[in-house]
């Protein structure tokens, strides 16, 4: 039991080092000194830093695997707002991968930032895009919309907003524009009279193409 404790307190520190520093920065002794252990123990559990960051990496995807099950499988809760919340979840995941360790893996691992890409994909963004074809199908969400549009577009625009440097210009905080985004997706920016003007202006053009819609 004792050894588990330990293997998950290195992995803890470790994570919280890499994603401080970036990889290449950080060495193992400065890990091994910051948790108050010797090098000699550290290489019990981990046989190099690689390996040390990768089972990191896995600690996480792990992470994004179970919460997003959770968030997914929970039937306590109505459709729009368990979307919502994996919303929030991709949202946080996503400011999350910047920052010194990110730019430090693409760079000099890329292997390994290509497998963190994937698995992205696979959970948190395959998840997604069940849940808005399910909207989809249940007459939540419109059918004349690409799913996958909505899923890059939201993803992509966290991916630029909600980030230090793009939320230093703004006067919001990363939660206050995350909100912001999700009435966009869910309300659009135009008011119901906006609506009405830009579907009569859409029916003009196209039937002046001689478009059916």
């Amino acid at each position: 039991m004792e050894d588990i404790e330990i293997k998950e307190r290195i992995l803890k520190k470790a994570e919280e080092i890499f994603f401080q520093y970036g990889y290449t920065r950080v060495r193992m002794d400065e890990i091994a000194e910051g948790l108050g252990i010797s090098k000699k123990t550290l290489y019990k559990f981990f046989e190099s830093k690689e390996n040390l960051l990768r089972e990191v990496i896995e600690k996480i995807k792990v992470n994004i695997k179970t919460n997003c099950d959770i968030i997914c499988d929970n039937s306590q809760i109505e459709f729009i707002q368990k979307l919502k919340t994996l919303m929030s979840y991709i949202a946080k995941t996503s400011s999350k991968l910047r920052g010194p360790l990110p730019e430090d893996i693409q760079k000099n691992k890329p292997e390994i930032w290509k497998d963190i890409n994937e698995y992205r994909k696979k959970e948190s963004l395959a998840k997604f895009a069940g849940l808005i074809n399910e909207g989809v199908e249940t007459g939540a969400f419109r059918k004349d919309i690409d799913q996958q549009v909505i899923v890059l577009t939201y993803v992509n625009a966290v991916s630029s907003l909600i980030n230090p440097e793009i939320l230093s210009q703004l006067p919001y905080t990363g939660d206050q524009v995350f909100e912001m985004l999700i009435k966009i997706i869910f309300q659009g920016i135009l008011t119901d009279e906006g609506r009405e003007k830009y579907h009569s202006s859409h029916t003009r053009v196209n039937n002046e193409k001689g478009v059916k819609v």
